[in-house]
């Protein structure tokens, strides 16, 4: 239903909003990756003879510079004098096909003219065996054969849970690697018996396979740039990936405040965070049930917000909505541009129901913003806390309302600017983009 604004009721006062931008990156940005990706993998022990064949497992999407950093890693292991060959370890992305996952790395610049190896995608796995819950776990049938597996993943924070490990390696391994097979084994388990222990008994079945020689895991910071790149042996990933995860914890992206009254998102998308919206910076989960969340869907720890307004999809996410669960309120294109059976698919494969709720939607954002004030009780210009952001990934950069800036004030780490009134165009839609604003600065 398109929920309407009614004409009769008079404009709703807004503050107008500050650009509040990071004065610096809460870690240094790696300048050469490609020197940084071959200076990590210098003593990294190759355990192949010549001309052996390697995969190379490549998958999340949204990672900085991961073209660099793969093909880095291929030019790498042609110099040690093996034969790589490039492997999508997405689990059911991209609709769980073949041909769909081979285009998506190519959208990240990964394909056999830029990488110089072949690219082989397939959705046909091996089981390598169970866990000692039962679970059974799989692996890529290409990897598998070629018995060598060089995984390349981004050490992160997850969307669905808190652990001593989550996204990086170790799912990759378990998850991305499987396939659709390892991805529909890894969520029904995880629904019994929660994530993380699904998660690490099956990293390590396919870690002590004897097929996987490690991986390299990339660090970023809270301004999504490369900030440490590092090549860990099989055997050291359940001891080194915790280390990573905490540093990659202490420095991830997120909104200086403890509470909002409205976040309002320009964009959301699978390329920008596997739940649409990284749910550490929305502070609201896809799994509350497992994450301890409030009826709100709020994770406890994180960040409070009343209400999440998003304007639009990614062009990178295809119509893949997942995540969306996690707004209030959407304006009418994101709705019109959904691939409801995209989204279901990947919702239905990580049990994640709640991420393909649609919200509430409304044919403008001047609709939208109004109904949202109104529906909190029109809070004063002076305390409503509003910020806006373009997407989950960029918050180094957004604007906020003066009740948020009032709690920057002796916070050395932001600069705040002047603040403009917030305008609509004839449509009723926000005049500017986020990325508009933030460039004229």
């Amino acid at each position: 239903m398109v929920v309407m604004e009614s004409h009769s009721l008079p404009p709703v006062p807004l503050p107008s909003l500050h650009l509040v931008s990071a004065v610096r990156p809460s870690a240094p940005a790696i300048s050469d990756v490609r020197a940084a990706t071959l200076e990590a993998l210098k003593n990294f022990p190759l355990d192949a003879p010549a001309g052996a064949p390697v995969a190379v497992a490549v998958g999340s999407r949204g990672i900085s510079n991961y073209a660099k950093i793969v093909g880095a890693t291929i030019e790498w292991l042609k110099s040690r004098g093996v034969k790589p060959f490039i492997i999508p370890a997405m689990g059911s992305h991209g609709g769980a096909t073949a041909e769909a996952q081979k285009a998506l790395l190519a959208e990240y610049g990964i394909h056999e003219g830029t990488m110089g190896c072949p690219v082989i995608s397939s959705m046909e796995t091996v089981q390598t065996g169970v866990t000692p819950s039962g679970i059974e776990v799989f692996m890529d049938k290409a990897a598998f054969d070629a018995g060598r597996v060089l995984l390349i993943n981004r050490v992160k924070p997850h969307t669905d849970f808190i652990g001593k490990v989550e996204s990086g390696i170790s799912k990759m391994t378990a998850i991305g690697l499987g396939k659709l097979d390892g991805a529909r084994r890894f969520h029904t388990a995880a629904m019994r018996m929660g994530f993380e222990k699904a998660l690490l008994e099956m990293a390590h079945v396919n870690l002590t396979s004897g097929k996987h020689l490690g991986g390299v895991a990339i660090v970023e910071n809270n301004a999504h740039q490369t900030s440490s790149i590092h090549a860990v042996p099989a055997a050291a990933v359940a001891s080194k990936e915790p280390e990573l995860l905490a540093h990659a914890r202490a420095i991830r992206p997120q909104l200086p405040f403890k509470n909002l009254d409205l976040l309002i998102v320009d964009e959301l998308g699978k390329n920008i965070s596997g739940a649409g919206m990284d749910t550490r910076v929305t502070g609201r989960s896809i799994h509350a049930e497992l994450d301890g969340a409030d009826s709100t869907g709020t994770t406890p720890g994180f960040i409070r917000i009343r209400r999440i307004y998003v304007r639009d999809l990614t062009h990178e996410t295809e119509g893949n909505a997942c995540g969306v669960g996690q707004a209030d309120m959407v304006h009418e294109r994101l709705f019109r541009k959904t691939d409801f059976t995209l989204t279901n698919i990947n919702a239905n494969t990580s049990m994640a129901f709640s991420a393909a709720r649609m919200p509430m939607f409304f044919p403008s954002d001047r609709e939208a913003v109004f109904f949202a004030m109104r529906n909190m009780g029109l809070p004063a210009t002076q305390d409503v806390r509003i910020a806006r952001i373009r997407n989950t990934n960029t918050v180094d950069q957004f604007l906020a309302s003066p009740a948020c800036v009032r709690d920057l004030a002796g916070n050395n780490m932001y600069h705040v600017g002047d603040a403009s009134p917030v305008e609509f165009d004839g449509a009723g839609d926000l005049s500017s983009e986020v990325r508009e604003l933030v460039g004229a600065h």
